[in-house]
């Protein structure tokens, strides 16, 4: 007979996701207190041309963007399955991409939102007040774009992005986690960010996106990619 979900598996995966989420959490003080700052100086000394090429790169990682498109994904394929036959075979498939979309669309501004308020109440400084005056640690509750670099906002969008295709399509886990880590490496490159910055951007993110996923299985939204077969 048909074989239940597999109880297992999903406490294989809930592991994996707390072991990731600790291994990284306790990875951010030790590049904090020897990583960060070798590693922006060594930025500074890259080809000019490399560094423009991570600028135009860069962008990619702004929020604005994908919440536009994931929120007019969701809107759309949500009109057109209230427009179908209710259980039928095109609600059904539009309904699913809308939850797809909505799904997107959640991670990227509760991830950005969590972020922000972080951002805030930790006030880190970036790598440029570093390099350029020596300042370097934590100034808590500072609204100053440079005193607000940890975690990085480019590399939570980026990841929450990544980990929310993972669990519509684990097929796409690959491409998606490339894509990732090279728009939030630019952020390294360009000075805009530590290397922990974007580490704790990715705990953010993976974080947000399995709550989120849990909070939308509840609600009987169902993202994994059985949903869509």
């Amino acid at each position: 007979m048909p074989q239940a979900p597999d109880s297992s598996s999903a406490k294989r995966r809930r592991a994996a996701v707390v072991l990731t989420a600790l291994l990284a959490t306790l990875s951010i003080p030790l590049l904090m207190l020897s990583v960060d700052r070798p590693v922006a100086l060594a930025m500074e000394a890259l080809p000019g041309w490399f560094r423009n090429l991570a600028g135009d790169i860069t962008w990619l990682g702004k929020s604005l963007g994908w919440l536009l498109l994931s929120g007019a994904m969701a809107l759309f394929w949500a009109w057109r399955a209230g427009r179908a036959e209710r259980n039928g075979p095109l609600w059904s498939r539009e309904r699913k991409r809308a939850i797809a979309a909505a799904f997107l669309f959640a991670a990227v501004a509760v991830a950005g939102i969590v972020t922000n308020l972080i951002k805030i109440l930790i006030g880190r400084a970036r790598p440029n007040p570093f390099l350029q005056e020596g300042i370097y640690g934590f100034h808590p509750w500072h609204l100053d774009a440079d005193l607000r670099g940890f975690p990085s906002g480019h590399a939570t969008t980026v990841f929450a992005l990544a980990f929310a295709l993972t669990m519509i399509r684990p097929h796409w886990r690959f491409p998606a986690f490339a894509v990732a880590m090279v728009i939030a490496a630019t952020r390294v490159i360009v000075n805009a960010h530590f290397l922990s910055d974007i580490v704790g951007g990715m705990v953010v993110a993976l974080l947000t996106v399995v709550c989120l996923g849990s909070l939308f299985e509840r609600l009987g939204w169902r993202v994994a990619a059985e949903a869509d077969r």
